[in-house]
């Protein structure tokens, strides 16, 4: 069994935190600290989770990151837009980079590869970038205390 949990903090605090992952008894110590509140089924999650906690960074590209687009190859899914799963759009926008690279490729509105490239990637990097706000906003809202009205808002 595995599951994942979400914690805002600094880019280091895995290394710094002194906290040692492969000890359960330390790892639920710190839960019930940060997340003093939360339903006691957590605490049979991490007792019964069959895995070592991994402490995983998750991180965002810039919202204007942009590169020389190159005749011959590309970027798609993560590799071209990196972010955390909180919007829950990653696989929708890597298959949305599949089919407008597609028809970039197939159409005929372009003199050349290159060309149709430059095309795909000025749509994906305008979409991913609105995405992408949309993640870092989503992951302010759901580390604050207002986090469930927050979530009835996004999904009625």
């Amino acid at each position: 069994m595995a599951f994942y949990t979400g914690h805002k903090t600094t880019q280091m605090w895995s290394r710094e935190c002194g906290i040692d992952f492969s000890d359960k008894s330390q790892v639920l110590a710190w839960f019930k600290t940060e997340y003093s509140g939360w339903n006691n089924v957590w605490e049979e999650l991490f007792k019964n989770a069959a895995l070592t906690f991994l402490p995983r960074p998750k991180y965002c590209m810039p919202l204007d990151h942009t590169w020389k687009t190159l005749p011959n190859l590309t970027m798609l899914g993560d590799a071209a837009h990196l972010m955390p799963p909180y919007a829950g759009e990653g696989v929708n926008m890597a298959m949305q980079d599949v089919l407008e690279l597609s028809r970039c490729l197939t159409g005929e509105n372009f003199a050349d590869v290159h060309a149709a490239i430059a095309a795909y990637e000025k749509q994906m990097l305008t979409r991913s970038s609105a995405t992408a706000r949309l993640t870092l906003e989503s992951i302010n809202a759901l580390h604050e205390t207002e986090a469930i009205p927050y979530l009835i808002g996004v999904i009625s």
